[in-house]
C-alpha cells in the first residue's frame, strides 16, 4: 500500500477511495482532484476504459450526498463525448456506469441528475443510446448489472410508468429480453481495435500497472442471483397492478422472438402476465 500512495497519477487517489471517509475527502479537495483525472481520461477514445475506472469507484464507494455536487460536471463531460466523438467502447462503458449509478444511487437520482444539466435529457439518451445498445453487453457481471439496472428502471421510474410513454418503456423491454435470451454472437458485433493505453496516456507504467492490477471483478448485485428470474418476477408483479395493460404493450413493441422468449421465462419460472 505504501507505494500506492507514493506513485504519480490517478492510482494513489483511486485505491484510497474506499477507505477515506466522504467528510476526509471532500475536505481535502480530493474527490476533484479525482474527477479532474477522470475527465482527462474519459475525453480520449485511447483512455476513456481507465477514466470509468476512475469514475466507477467513485460512484460504487460513496454516497450520492458527497457526490451530487459534481454530478454535473461529470454528466457534461460525458453528454460532450457522446456527442463529439463516441465509439462502441465508449457507448458500453457508458451503459455500465449508468447501470452501476442506477443500483448504487437510485434510478430517481440518475434521471434527476442527468435532467439537471439538460431539460429532459434523459428520454433522449435512453432512446438514443441506452435501448439500441444494451444488446452489445458481454461479460456476466456486466450483463447482469445493464440487465437488473435497466429492469429496476422501467419498474421503478414514475415518468417511464406513465402511459404517455408505454412505447419507450416496451422498447426498453424489448431491450432486455434481447439481452438476456439471445446469444453473444447473435447480437455483438465485431469492435475495431483501439490503441494501446500504455502508449497515449502521461500518466506512465506505473499507473498501468497498477490499473490493471486494482481492476477486480466483483459482482455489485450478489442478492440478485439470476437476472432472469428478476424480470419476469418484477414484471409479474407490476402486471397485477393494471391487469389487461403489459400484455398489450408487449405485444405492440416486442419482436416477435422476443415475445416468445418472454412467454417461455414467464412458464420457466411458473409466473404470468395479466
Amino acid at each position: 500500500m505504501e507505494k500506492i500512495w507514493k506513485c504519480s497519477g490517478p492510482c494513489s487517489i483511486t485505491s484510497s477511495l474506499p477507505s477515506e471517509s466522504s467528510h476526509e475527502l471532500n475536505q481535502e479537495g480530493r474527490l476533484a482532484q479525482v474527477l479532474g483525472i477522470f475527465n482527462k481520461l474519459v475525453s480520449s477514445h485511447s483512455t476513456d476504459e481507465q477514466g470509468f475506472y476512475v469514475l466507477n469507484t467513485v460512484i460504487e464507494n460513496l454516497g450520492y450526498d458527497v457526490i451530487a455536487p459534481y454530478m454535473g460536471h461529470i454528466w457534461a463531460s460525458l453528454f460532450t463525448r457522446l456527442q463529439n466523438n463516441r465509439t462502441v467502447k465508449f457507448v458500453k462503458s457508458f451503459l455500465i456506469f449508468m447501470s452501476l449509478f442506477l443500483v448504487k444511487h437510485g434510478s430517481q437520482n440518475l434521471v434527476d441528475s442527468m435532467n439537471g444539466v439538460q431539460s429532459n435529457i434523459f428520454p433522449v439518451i435512453l432512446e438514443q443510446f441506452w435501448i439500441p445498445n444494451l444488446k452489445l453487453i458481454t461479460g456476466s457481471i456486466e450483463l447482469k448489472l445493464t440487465s437488473v439496472a435497466s429492469t429496476r428502471l422501467i419498474f421503478e421510474t414514475q415518468a417511464l410508468l406513465d402511459p404517455a410513454n408505454s412505447r419507450l418503456w416496451g422498447k426498453m423491454l424489448d431491450s432486455i429480453v434481447t439481452l438476456l435470451s439471445r446469444p453473444e454472437q447473435d447480437r455483438v458485433e465485431e469492435e475495431p481495435d483501439v490503441p494501446d493505453f500504455a502508449d497515449n496516456v502521461g500518466y506512465g507504467a506505473t499507473f498501468v500497472h497498477l490499473y490493471s492490477a486494482g481492476k477486480k471483478e466483483e459482482d455489485p448485485l450478489r442478492d440478485i442471483r439470476d437476472p432472469k428470474q428478476f424480470l419476469v418476477a418484477s414484471l409479474a408483479n407490476l402486471s397485477t397492478l393494471s391487469p389487461g395493460r403489459y400484455p398489450q404493450i408487449i405485444s405492440a413493441n416486442l419482436d416477435p422472438a422476443n415475445q416468445a422468449a418472454l412467454v417461455q421465462l414467464c412458464s420457466f419460472y411458473n409466473l404470468s402476465i395479466v
